[in-house]
């Protein structure tokens, strides 16, 4: 199934739109399913187990969903932010009603910037000036936020420095740590202590996703 959205088509696999330039699709069809994450399966297999349930959980990083759509039976409420046009396009129609979507990068800044794809990871970087707005979470002022997902291929820290005023209220966090920190001057060790200067620890790893609590 195709479709037409100013200027991109999207193809639908495995029940998600996706743009159809999008470089892991032939991965997708020959089997691998995308919205497979061994870490959030096990996560959600805790959820149903202690009967864990989220009023406000933000997804940084949303892609086109899945993590989103996953999660959602899980709370009360979820905000979605993708700063990739094809990206957002394809969020928007792949998550329910009750999912609020922005635009928007997130990090430790409020700026505009920009976004290039890195040939080697076949992920988007922040590369500078632009016109895609940065916000950070702190500056959103949004109420009992008490779970993060971060998926922002490398620029982790910065996401983190910027919500330094809402971790204080999180209870759990999940973020992908591949070794693309290093790209921004952080690493994942860096990312490791900050969360276990801030009370976190621990509570499913299975690479590269880490599913922290204050549990």
């Amino acid at each position: 199934m195709r479709a037409w959205s100013l200027g991109n088509i999207m193809i639908k696999v495995n029940g998600f739109w996706v743009p159809e330039n999008d470089k892991h699709i032939e991965d997708w069809k020959s089997g691998s399913s995308f919205t497979q994450n061994k870490c959030l399966d096990k996560f959600i297999k805790i959820c149903e187990k202690e009967d864990l349930k989220f009023n406000h959980i933000l997804d940084i990083g949303a892609w086109v969903g899945t993590w989103t759509c996953a999660m959602n039976q899980f709370c009360g409420r979820i905000v979605a932010f993708e700063p990739d046009p094809q990206h957002y396009r394809c969020l928007v129609k792949n998550v329910p009603e009750n999912v609020e979507t922005h635009q928007l990068a997130v990090g430790n800044d409020s700026k505009m910037i920009s976004l290039s794809d890195d040939n080697f990871t076949q992920a988007k970087r922040i590369i500078g000036d632009g016109n895609i707005p940065m916000v950070t979470i702190d500056s959103l002022g949004l109420a009992d936020v008490d779970m993060i997902k971060i998926d922002v291929e490398g620029y982790e820290m910065e996401v983190l420095k910027g919500a330094e005023k809402t971790l204080e209220n999180i209870q759990y966090l999940m973020i992908e740590l591949n070794n693309n920190t290093k790209k921004y001057g952080s690493s994942n060790a860096e990312v490791e202590k900050y969360l276990r200067k801030k009370g976190f620890k621990v509570k499913v790893k299975i690479w590269p996703d880490v599913v922290w609590s204050k549990n």
